[in-house]
């Protein structure tokens, strides 16, 4: 096969700019006429080309090539591949894991709030959090530098709240004092190679209670709120042995009001 780049293009469906991007480096190497220029094209550049287009159809580096000039063993290319694939079995691993995580999410958007149905006995992961809005927290001069780090975990970081035990066990009074922040769960916290120092707090795996409730007032949860709670630690003989946490899964605010809808958990014994 001899052609001319008119030919040719119209056998690959590569366009000319292509070719003579792909000519200038040194990937394909059509005849040259001394005398007018002209490019002939044969097999082997046929055969090239469709080199270049299955590795780079794998996301080989055209400059990683064999080319004009620079040549590439079997053994180097086995080893590019070999990354590549590391690399994309990393990618896969890491999609799968976003693919669980927004089912997880959509699944607590489906799920009722505010009723006792909802309130059921559950296991917690281990999971690291940073409360901002506790004074002993963002006075700490390393608590800046540990939310921003965690904000740039996105999204294995989430909105969190705390309410402390001794308000739980509290019958009456008025709405519980609640410490806002950021957490995350351990396994994300490993992952990122982070390490624990102060002011992060962590809690433990544990048995508990969990359920979801929705207030217009973070700072004006009451017993009320919470009622469904003690009436499954009563019916179920549970007691509450640690701080109460609560991850926001969706609060939206606007003229009228605001709404935050929050799932709960609480270690029990």
């Amino acid at each position: 096969m001899k052609c001319k780049i008119g030919l040719f293009k119209s056998w690959t469906g590569v366009s000319e700019g292509t070719l003579r991007y792909y000519e200038k480096l040194g990937l394909i190497q059509p005849y040259r006429d001394a005398y007018n220029e002209y490019r002939t094209y044969d097999e082997v550049d046929f055969l090239q080309l469709i080199q270049i287009k299955q590795l780079s159809s794998f996301d080989i580096q055209l400059k990683d090539l064999p080319c004009e000039g620079r040549a590439v063993s079997i053994d180097e290319m086995r080893g590019m591949l070999a990354r590549r694939r590391e690399n994309l079995e990393e990618e896969i691993n890491r999609l799968y894991d976003q693919l669980a995580r927004i089912k997880l999410h959509e699944s607590f958007f489906g799920q009722e709030y505010g009723g006792e149905t909802e309130i059921q006995k559950a296991n917690i992961r281990g999971i690291y959090r940073l409360f901002i809005s506790d004074p002993a927290v963002y006075r700490h001069p390393a608590a800046s530098e540990i939310s921003k780090r965690w904000l740039s975990n996105m999204p294995y970081a989430h909105a969190t709240l705390r309410i402390p035990l001794k308000e739980l066990r509290s019958p009456e009074g008025p709405p519980y004092p609640v410490s806002l922040g950021i957490g995350m769960l351990e396994r994300y916290f490993v992952e990122a190679r982070d390490t624990f120092r102060a002011p992060m707090q962590y809690s433990a795996p544990h048995t508990c209670v969990s359920g979801n409730i929705v207030v217009e007032d973070l700072n004006r949860i009451t017993r009320k709120d919470l009622e469904p709670f003690f009436k499954y630690f009563e019916a179920n003989s549970l007691i509450p042995c640690d701080d109460m946490y609560g991850w926001i899964v969706f609060f939206a605010r606007c003229s009228e009001g605001s709404r935050y809808y929050i799932s709960l958990r609480v270690a029990v014994a």
